[in-house]
């Protein structure tokens, strides 16, 4: 009975390891980084540097690499050079950002030849395949304030550049509630003049309420020409439609009086973002830019979530069994008619099923890669910083658990 227990044990052993031997030791993934993204580059190397390091070889059963390409330009010649490059590498997914101008692009190869793309940037508007979102939407959660301070009569400032979701969403409800919405695309604005002059037609119509739906840099030149202006005074409200609300610089705003009120994706409770900055800021930062003496992006912790996103879908990949080895060359990504990656859609389909949690929170994602049951929480400026007023859920009533400013 013992010899043949011990041949049953060797069998299992043998077969176990034949099975995982298809496995590879080593996981390749491409890295497209734009010119503005320097500190999510180095959450990019230091996410994949921790899990690399784990001691536990559980939950690193096998190595990443990442080869990365910097794009000077968002142009389509420079995206397709950049992802071409990336996919003759024979990269299993593809971490990233996209912009407007180079998104089509991107999403195109990616469906064409079943390479995922797994990114922090804008949701897009469309339902896309192999593509997995980082970024949970904000069409919600802006409803929902609106709903709550009761606003019948405000100015929306947006970036063409993140899409139309939320301008499509605030259209329609100003015709279902009868609201009074001044719209205007200040994405495209360089000159501060510009801004200037948007600001002080708003106030010949007495406007006060204002939404900012952009990113972190031109909101902050924005609110500098509010302040510049004196539109910064008690009786104005300025929501910022972005969920990076600490990463503002919001002070000499709420010093004139006025209330801002906005969204974040990283809670500083989170025992995961307090074990990950207690690392981040001990960074030397010739080798991470941005670590130590800046503060850390939502973009950036995105992307440090991204890297679990990635690790825990091959994990899975390997626990299934599923052979995602690379036979023979990776192909030519111009060819015509493009030939996709046989093993694609297995990738897709995990990185699709995951559920971890990361420093956004709880990670996971529908049938299009969009974020799915995640938490945003809303803030307000106090006198003694920013305050956290609610957490909002997809799908939940929303209820501010302590009063908030009247607007």
């Amino acid at each position: 009975i013992d010899k043949m227990a011990q041949k049953c044990v060797l069998f299992l052993l043998w077969l176990s390891g034949r099975s995982l031997a298809g496995f590879p030791n080593q996981i390749n993934i491409g890295g497209l980084f734009m010119r503005s993204t320097v500190q999510e580059h180095s959450a990019f190397r230091f996410a994949v540097q921790l899990y690399n390091t784990n001691q536990n070889t559980t939950e690193k059963p096998f190595h990443l690499n990442y080869n990365v390409d910097n794009l000077e330009s968002s142009n389509s010649f420079s995206v397709t050079h950049a992802f071409c490059s990336q996919f003759s590498r024979g990269v299993y997914a593809i971490f990233g950002f996209y912009d407007k101008k180079s998104m089509n692009t991107l999403t195109s190869f990616c469906g064409a030849l079943h390479t995922s793309f797994v990114t922090p940037s804008y949701p897009t508007d469309n339902e896309v395949q192999f593509v997995i979102q980082m970024r949970p939407a904000l069409r919600g959660a802006v409803l929902s304030l609106l709903s709550h301070y009761k606003w019948q009569k405000f100015v929306y400032l947006y970036d063409t550049d993140r899409g139309f979701s939320i301008l499509q969403a605030i259209m329609e409800s100003a015709v279902t509630n009868n609201w009074q919405v001044t719209a205007r695309s200040v994405g495209s604005i360089t000159d501060a003049a510009e801004l200037k002059r948007i600001i002080e037609e708003m106030d010949r119509r007495q406007e006060k309420r204002y939404i900012i739906d952009c990113e972190v840099d031109r909101i902050n030149t924005i609110l500098g020409q509010v302040v510049s202006l004196g539109k910064n005074a008690r009786g104005y409200h300025y929501i910022l439609s972005n969920l990076g609300f600490s990463n503002v610089s919001l002070d000499k705003v709420f010093l004139g009086g006025a209330n801002i009120s906005g969204f974040q994706i990283v809670s500083p409770e989170n025992s995961i973002v307090q074990q990950f900055l207690q690392r981040w800021e001990r960074l030397d930062e010739r080798e991470f830019p941005e670590a130590k003496n800046t503060p850390l992006k939502y973009t950036s912790a995105l992307t440090h979530d991204a890297i679990l996103v990635i690790a825990e879908a091959f994990r899975y990949l390997r626990r299934q069994r599923v052979d995602v080895s690379r036979r023979g060359g990776a192909g030519d990504c111009l060819a015509n008619p493009a030939v996709p990656w046989s093993q694609g859609i297995d990738i897709e389909r995990a990185l699709k099923m995951v559920q971890v949690q990361g420093m956004t929170g709880n990670i996971q994602f529908d049938s299009y890669g969009r974020r799915s049951n995640y938490t945003i929480d809303v803030y307000e400026m106090r006198t003694g910083g920013p305050k956290k007023v609610q957490a909002h859920t997809p799908g939940k009533r929303f209820n501010l658990y302590r009063k908030v400013v009247k607007s």
